[in-house]
C-alpha cells in the first residue's frame, strides 16, 4: 500500500518526530491498544487514532482486497476511498469491537459493488529464498512447482470457498466473522470450509 493519503509530508514528519524518543518508539496509548476504545477514538475526531487504524490494516485490507478483484490499482484505490469515506462520517459510524472484520467487512461490500462478477484469485505466498546460491535452481524449481499445484488445486474450488479459505487460514479470523463478511449463516461457513479442505485433500 501507499503511504497514509491522509497527511501531508511535513505532518507525517512530525508524526515520526513525536512518536520516537532517545531510548525509540513511544508505546501506544492506552486507547490505542484495545479496538473498541481505538475506533471510539476516531469516531470522536481523533485524527491520530485514524492514522493508527490506517497504519494497521490497510495492508491486509489491500492484501484482501486482491483476492476479491485481482486488479490492484482498483483495490488500492478502494481502500484509499473507504478510509476517506470513514474519515467524512465518522460521526455517523456504528460501534466494533474488531476493527478488521469491519474493515473487511465494508472493503468487501465496496469491491463486489464495483466488479459484481468477479471472481476470487487466491495466489500462493512465495516461500523464503534459496539458501544458498549452489542451491537457487532447484529452490526456484521447488517454489514454482508447489505454486504451480497450489494454484491447481485452489483453483478447483467455488470462488466463495476460496474466499472463505483465505478469510479462515491467512487472516485468521473465526467463524462467526467470516460469516458476517460474507453474509451467510456461520453452519455455511463450516460447510465451505470443510467441502473446501475434502476437496483439497482429495486432489
Amino acid at each position: 500500500m501507499s503511504a497514509n493519503p491522509f497527511q501531508s509530508q511535513d505532518q507525517h514528519d512530525d508524526q515520526g518526530r513525536r512518536s520516537t524518543h532517545a531510548s525509540g518508539v513511544v508505546p501506544l496509548r492506552p486507547s490505542y491498544v484495545d479496538d473498541k476504545l481505538l475506533w471510539d477514538a476516531f469516531r470522536d475526531g481523533d485524527d491520530e487514532a485514524l492514522i493508527t487504524i490506517f497504519d494497521r490494516y490497510a495492508d491486509s485490507m489491500f492484501r484482501y482486497g486482491c483476492k476479491i478483484v485481482p486488479d490492484r490499482d482498483i483495490v488500492r484505490d478502494s481502500v484509499q476511498d473507504l478510509f476517506l469515506t470513514l474519515c467524512q462520517k465518522r460521526e455517523k459510524l456504528g460501534e466494533t469491537n474488531t476493527i478488521k472484520f469491519y474493515l473487511f467487512k465494508a472493503l468487501r461490500r465496496n469491491l463486489i459493488r464495483i466488479k459484481p462478477n468477479t471472481s476470487i484469485a487466491l495466489s500462493a505466498v512465495a516461500d523464503p529464498p534459496a539458501p544458498s546460491p549452489e542451491d537457487e535452481l532447484i529452490h526456484e524449481q521447488t517454489i514454482e512447482n508447489r505454486k504451480r499445484l497450489l494454484d491447481q488445486r485452489l483453483a478447483s474450488l467455488a470462488p466463495r470457498q476460496r474466499e472463505a479459505i483465505f478469510l479462515r487460514y491467512y487472516e485468521e479470523l473465526s467463524y462467526d466473522k467470516i460469516a458476517e463478511i460474507m453474509g451467510v449463516r456461520k453452519q455455511s461457513i463450516y460447510n465451505l470450509i470443510n467441502e473446501s479442505i475434502a476437496i483439497l485433500r482429495s486432489k
